[in-house]
């Protein structure tokens, strides 16, 4: 998927529907919390509590790292630094892994069909997200190419990201 040839108003627009949907996929997993409150029996409350548990800490922690720069909008604010520290060390998108861990633990207590439907939705809808911002980075940080080739996007150290040596040269080195 391409997003170099969208004009700025169709990038504006791309993120409006993106982060509309992210919004609208967990106010629909709270609703069905809810609803299955009381008719759900929850073998696996421990687990849910900790992944909205640890998906918050993850949100916070990337929000400390983010400060300034923090926007909802994958349209990164044009003056912000190409953040690389704390968490984004690990993982370049762990807001988003956040989100997704909260989804996990609200689709869980819920245990429905139509839960775990939005998960997928939410977690295809993230990843669109993520593909988004990372070029739109690349415009404004062309350095964000190292670090995008050796850092995971949402979860970390998946596959072939997490490599250890590389041929690039960081312009931290």
């Amino acid at each position: 998927m391409s997003f170099s040839g969208l004009s700025p108003g169709n990038r504006r627009i791309l993120a409006r529907i993106l982060v509309m949907v992210q919004f609208a996929v967990l106010i629909l997993q709270t609703i069905l919390v809810i609803a299955h409150a009381g008719a759900v029996k929850h073998d696996y409350l421990f687990a849910e509590i900790v992944s909205i548990f640890l998906g918050a800490l993850v949100i916070a922690s990337a929000g400390y790292s983010l400060r300034s720069s923090l926007r909802i909008s994958p349209i990164p604010k044009p003056d912000s630094p190409l953040i690389e520290s704390g968490i984004y060390r690990r993982v370049r998108h762990p807001m988003y892994l956040g989100v997704i861990l909260i989804g996990f633990g609200l689709s869980g207590y819920s245990d429905s069909l139509l839960a775990w439907a939005l998960e997928l939705i939410l977690i295809c809808d993230l990843g669109i997200k993520a593909r988004f911002e990372d070029a739109l980075l690349l415009e404004i940080h062309p350095e964000s190419l190292h670090y995008q080739l050796h850092v995971s996007r949402i979860m970390p150290c998946m596959g072939a990201s997490c490599k250890t040596s590389c041929s690039m040269k960081s312009t931290s080195d």
